[in-house]
């Protein structure tokens, strides 16, 4: 049987890849991610900020989760993405720093099983637990080459660590349970670009690319491995439609698939190619107070790149609503998303509810 603080389907590879989004993209499914400052996605977004921000965002997940062993309810709670920038005086230069999650692999497997001690069949039952995954630190940059044209870059430090535990228990009670522990730690680089351009009254279109090299992997101080990390190729499209309605939608591709080789050495089910679209919008009731309690609704269907069964790579599919309110003059804001996902591979399926809480402060 599986059951974990986050999900089953981070027990292979490095994970469940994460998404550096704040809490008002995330409203649209992260539709808006593309162009939205106070995410991680487009450094070249970060021209949005007109004033000095600070940004955190918290996650509560309710989790269910199916497979060949039984059914368990779960959850979980998370701080996903912090960011903090703003313009620096006298420039068309914007600066921010953020700390979101790259994969979490926070899982615990439970399995039962007879072996044969001393001629005799011994029930035992094992435990294998981590704690952990890996962490994405930017920093970034976006630069205004004209009113329609930004452009970005962004430097990131990749790190993180697994704690992993295993233990065995023994239904005779002459044999004592044995433990054993390990932690695994990773480093790593990348570099993304991104821009943005505004072609029409209403209408922006973005982009990115990104690499993030390879992760050297420590085993307790030793070196033991290195995996190679992904590529990321990505476009958006936004459009106001009108002056209360804001559509956007986007598309990210992910090069997973080079890690193959290093995780199937590794013991693993290896690792696949992933995508991701979305699709959402931002309702305004009020046009001359924005940020009144705007609606956001969205989609979104991926892929993920960590099969847990060999040959079968887990899909996902979500849907959200969200909204938010600013106050003090609009030097501070808290933003809400509801979020329903569904995951699947196989025999094996997850339902999860995930309400989402940004705090946004501009002093």
């Amino acid at each position: 049987m599986v059951w974990s603080q986050a999900s089953q389907f981070g027990v292979r590879g490095l994970g469940v890849p994460g998404r550096s989004l704040s809490t008002r993209a995330a409203g649209s499914s992260g539709a808006f991610g593309m162009f939205d400052a106070e995410s991680g996605i487009n450094p070249a977004a970060l021209s949005g900020l007109a004033v000095m921000t600070a940004n955190f965002n918290g996650t509560q997940s309710f989790r269910s989760a199916e497979n060949s062993a039984g059914s368990e309810s779960l959850r979980d709670s998370r701080f996903p993405h912090v960011a903090f920038g703003g313009p620096v005086r006298g420039t068309p230069l914007v600066v921010g720093i953020s700390y979101s999650t790259y994969a979490n692999r926070d899982f615990s497997v439970a399995t039962v099983d007879t072996i044969l001690l001393r001629d005799v069949m011994v029930p035992v039952s094992d435990t294998l637990s981590s704690r952990g995954g890996l962490s994405d630190l930017r920093f970034a940059g976006a630069y205004t080459l004209r009113p329609r044209s930004v452009v970005g870059a962004a430097f990131h430090v990749i790190t993180g660590s697994n704690r992993l535990e295993s233990r065995r228990t023994f239904a005779d009670a002459q044999y004592l349970p044995v433990e054993q522990s390990a932690e695994l730690s990773y480093a790593g680089v990348g570099a993304s670009l991104g821009a943005v351009q505004q072609l029409g009254s209403g209408l922006w279109v973005a982009a990115i690319a990104r690499s993030d090299g390879k992760a050297i992997v420590d085993r307790d101080s030793a070196r033991v491995s290195q995996v190679d990390l992904p590529y990321a190729l990505g476009v958006g499209v936004r459009w106001k439609a009108s002056a209360k309605l804001d559509l956007a939608t986007h598309g990210v591709f992910h090069t997973w698939s080079g890690a193959n080789s290093d995780l199937l050495a590794a013991g693993g089910t290896g690792a696949d190619n992933t995508f991701e679209a979305a699709i959402g919008a931002e309702y305004i009731g009020d046009p001359r107070r924005p940020f009144r309690r705007p609606i956001r609704v969205g989609a979104r269907y991926g892929t993920l790149p960590f099969p847990v069964q060999p040959g079968v790579q887990p899909k996902e599919f979500g849907i959200s609503i969200g909204s938010g309110v600013r106050f003090a003059q609009d030097r501070a804001g808290i933003d809400l998303a509801l979020e329903q996902l569904w995951r699947s591979a196989g025999d094996f399926k997850e339902r999860a509810f995930v309400i989402s809480i940004g705090v946004g402060v501009r002093p």
